[in-house]
């Protein structure tokens, strides 16, 4: 039985260039990080990249450490279709967005970051490598096995160190939903066209 392809959410667009480059490829999720982060992405200009999209890509705001209000006024300004928490948000915090999708993210060590994410309702878990000084984006990879009995009833959303060269490995280890790619396909940090061609030439 063959492989089912998951699919492909690129993170960290901070240029209008980045529309560009994801437009021509299949990519079904782009990610706009508004947390403090190396890849920060001020609203306005998110919301300029968006309107260049394909109208089929959804795209998702990344957040971490900041209040529920701050949260609800960056999706409101900019449309997004997907909210992605990346700290030590609750249940409650996670339910307070009921007109749009919620995934929240799970730093793995080992396998009791799974069982603490299975204690959350949420509409997708994004399974990343633990680092203590980042959250995400780090290029960093987890042991895979870990995630795999998880991604059979859960949407999960596998994240951490991904790139061409081993993307195949991380669908057959897993099977998630969709994998989520960012440092792997830059170049002195930003998005480059023959990475995500690797990419997808890799999927294929």
């Amino acid at each position: 039985m063959p492989t089912r392809k998951p699919l492909i959410k690129i993170c960290g667009l901070r240029r209008i260039e980045d529309a560009k480059i994801i437009n021509a490829f299949p990519v079904s999720f782009v990610g706009f990080v508004f947390a403090k982060s190396k890849r920060q992405i001020d609203p306005g200009t998110a919301l300029e990249i968006k309107k260049l999209l394909r109208k089929d890509i959804k795209t998702v705001g990344v957040f971490a450490d900041m209040a529920l209000s701050e949260v609800r006024y960056i999706t409101d300004l900019t449309g997004i279709d997907i909210v992605q928490l990346h700290s030590d948000e609750s249940n409650w915090f996670c339910g307070n967005f009921r007109d749009k999708t919620v995934w929240k993210s799970f730093a793995v060590r080992d396998g009791s970051s799974i069982e603490a994410a299975e204690k959350y309702k949420i509409d997708g878990y994004l399974l990343d490598a633990y680092d203590k000084e980042e959250r995400g984006g780090t290029g960093k990879v987890f042991k895979w096995d870990l995630a795999a009995d998880f991604a059979k009833n859960h949407f999960t959303i596998l994240a951490g160190g991904i790139s061409p060269e081993n993307i195949a490995r991380a669908i057959e280890a897993v099977h998630p939903q969709v994998i989520d790619l960012s440092s792997s396909l830059e170049t002195e940090g930003f998005k480059d066209y023959n990475k995500v061609k690797a990419l997808f030439d890799a999927v294929q």
